[in-house]
């Protein structure tokens, strides 16, 4: 008995150091992640390899590789950030496939493929992403970043091929008081709420 204690303390000893470690090295990755984005994806990677079972330290080296496609003049770049992401992001739904915040990231990346070209993916594209968020919200009615999401890329989408916004706008009013009450677990994402206040202020003001 007294042997069997001694293991169990052991094990419970290791697990909370092990995630006291995870912890203090998803906290250096937000920091260095405040540096660049390339310091992000590079310290994220490093808590990916140690953690290979949590999808978490996946979902941010994709995420990051994401938000940077949809910048800058260098086309290759972009669509090599593109690519990478999507390949973690398929990674990541295989392992999660009813995960709401990994459907988000992958509607992201196809809408990150549209902007880079849109004559020849937007029409090719548009349904797709919009389905997906569509399944994210089923999935999960309160997510804040998947009623953002959707209303976002429908608002930016009718800038080229028209439609009423009316109800876009009402969802990302709806979003906004969701990221008020959400609550997620540490680490877990809980960006969207500047970009729905921001969306608010510009093209939804006349709404």
């Amino acid at each position: 008995m007294r042997t069997l204690i001694i293991t169990i303390t052991t094990l419970i000893s290791s697990l909370t150091f092990a995630q006291t470690t995870f912890d203090q090295e998803m906290n250096q990755a937000f920091s260095d992640w405040k540096i660049g984005n390339q310091a992000g994806i590079e310290a994220f990677q490093k808590v990916q390899k140690n953690n290979q079972d949590n999808w978490i330290p996946k979902y941010y080296v994709a995420f990051i590789q994401t938000l940077q496609s949809f910048e800058g003049s260098d086309q290759n770049l972009r669509q090599n950030l593109i690519d990478d992401a999507r390949v973690l992001i398929h990674q990541l739904e295989y392992s999660n496939p009813n995960n709401p915040e990994i459907l988000n990231l992958k509607a992201m990346n196809l809408t990150s493929e549209i902007v880079l070209n849109p004559m020849a993916n937007g029409m090719q594209l548009i349904d797709d992403v919009n389905s997906i968020y569509a399944k994210s919200i089923l999935l999960n009615p309160t997510n804040p970043r998947s009623l953002l999401g959707k209303a976002e890329f429908n608002i930016n989408a009718s800038k080229f091929i028209g439609g009423d916004t009316t109800n876009d706008c009402k969802a990302v009013k709806n979003a906004l008081v969701l990221f008020g009450s959400e609550k997620p677990a540490k680490f877990e994402p809980n960006w969207g709420k500047e970009r729905a206040e921001n969306l608010l202020k510009n093209e939804c003001k006349n709404q």
